[in-house]
């Protein structure tokens, strides 16, 4: 579904906020998923069928030395990040915060994740990720990048000194191309904003407050990207974007997380502090996959993990869940719903029905999965 058409942009020093944007879920879809709908370049057919935009190459600029930015690299400590989720594949971008690999990025880009990967700026090897930790309410992750050592970092401005119409940058993994980072540049348009987000899909949906917004087009792909200050200093986290069906640059809105905030909740998810929102770096799973092309009421089994909660249930394939946790499961997206936040080790209750159409109970308890 597009997002709806936005009015031009205020004029500079303007207060009103910009429309509620809409997450930047950075999603491209793996090629046989949309294979049989054009023929295009991978990066471009997520762009359009997710957001259903056609990318504006003018607004951005390739990547160069910010004039007022001193000896600081505004590309310097900016990785490209990628993995598989259940649709396709991920891409986003992360800032190096430790030469040994401490990545800050969005909970939102190593969600439900497999085969997280990180390159620094478009080159030189390829790092595996995995997950420290993650705190979905303010949409922050901490990863590390296994084997890493020498890495540059990003330069921080956690002086907190940002005005309307200030001039800022963003630099990310735009479209997912993997190359060096590219730039988007406006100016603040408001401060300490609360915004209400969600995915392509309308199937995650957030609330965060205290963000930034400026008017630079922050395209998928960019999320979890530093937002730059005229001197090339980080001030905030790309997070969010609104964008017309109409490809008008001028319509297109971004908003990040700043970066004092976010840095203070990495340092806690480091730290493994002890909190109700932040998550240790695994989700829990029953341990079975499911058909979700099916149009049977429930979620169909398509196959069991040996070893894992449902097995040792007796959850087969071809079984349909029809209950978890006392929620009543109707479909694949219920199940994932209910299964957003469980952790390995939890025990939750599930109904099921075989293929006699018996129906089976037991509390299953949840293996650790891919990264949350």
């Amino acid at each position: 579904m597009l997002n709806p058409p936005l009015t031009d942009p205020p004029p500079p020093f303007a207060a009103p906020p910009p429309p509620p944007p809409v997450e930047d879920r950075n999603r491209r879809y793996a090629l046989g998923l949309i294979a049989a709908a054009v023929a295009i370049p991978l990066a471009a057919v997520a762009w359009v069928l997710v957001s259903g935009i056609t990318p504006v190459p003018s607004s951005r600029a390739t990547p160069q030395a910010n004039a007022s930015a001193g000896n600081v690299n505004p590309d310097a400590g900016i990785v490209n990040i990628n993995g598989v989720i259940p649709e396709g594949i991920i891409a986003g971008t992360g800032m190096v915060l430790t030469p040994d690999g401490i990545v800050l990025t969005n909970n939102h880009v190593v969600a439900n994740t497999t085969a997280l990967t990180a390159q620094l700026a478009g080159q030189g090897p390829v790092y595996r990720a995995a997950v420290i930790g993650v705190d979905p309410t303010q949409d922050v992750a901490i990863i590390k990048l296994q084997g890493a050592s020498g890495l540059p970092t990003v330069s921080f401005d956690l002086s907190g000194s940002l005005a309307i119409g200030d001039h800022v940058t963003g630099r990310g993994n735009a479209l997912g191309r993997d190359g060096a980072p590219v730039a988007a540049s406006g100016t603040v348009t408001s401060l300490d904003e609360t915004i209400q987000v969600q995915d392509e899909a309308a199937t995650i949906r957030e609330t965060l407050d205290g963000v930034i917004c400026f008017d630079a087009p922050i395209q998928p792909g960019d999320s979890g990207g530093p937002l730059l200050n005229a001197d090339g200093r980080v001030i905030g986290m790309d997070t969010a974007g609104s964008l017309t069906s109409t490809g008008d640059a001028g319509a297109q809105w971004g908003c990040a997380i700043p970066i004092t905030r976010a840095m203070t909740i990495g340092r806690q998810i480091r730290a493994g502090t002890a909190s109700p929102y932040i998550e240790s770096g695994h989700r829990g799973i029953l341990g079975v996959s499911v058909d979700d092309t099916s149009s049977v009421s429930g979620a169909v089994v398509g196959g069991v993990t040996p070893g894992d909660g449902a097995a040792a249930a007796g959850i087969a394939p071809g079984d349909v869940i029809t209950s978890v946790a006392a929620v009543p499961i109707e479909s694949v997206s219920d199940l994932n719903s209910v299964m957003q936040d469980r952790r390995p080790g939890d025990s939750v209750a599930v109904i099921w029905r075989d293929a006699t159409g018996a129906t089976h109970s037991a509390n299953v308890t949840l293996s650790a999965g891919p990264p949350a």
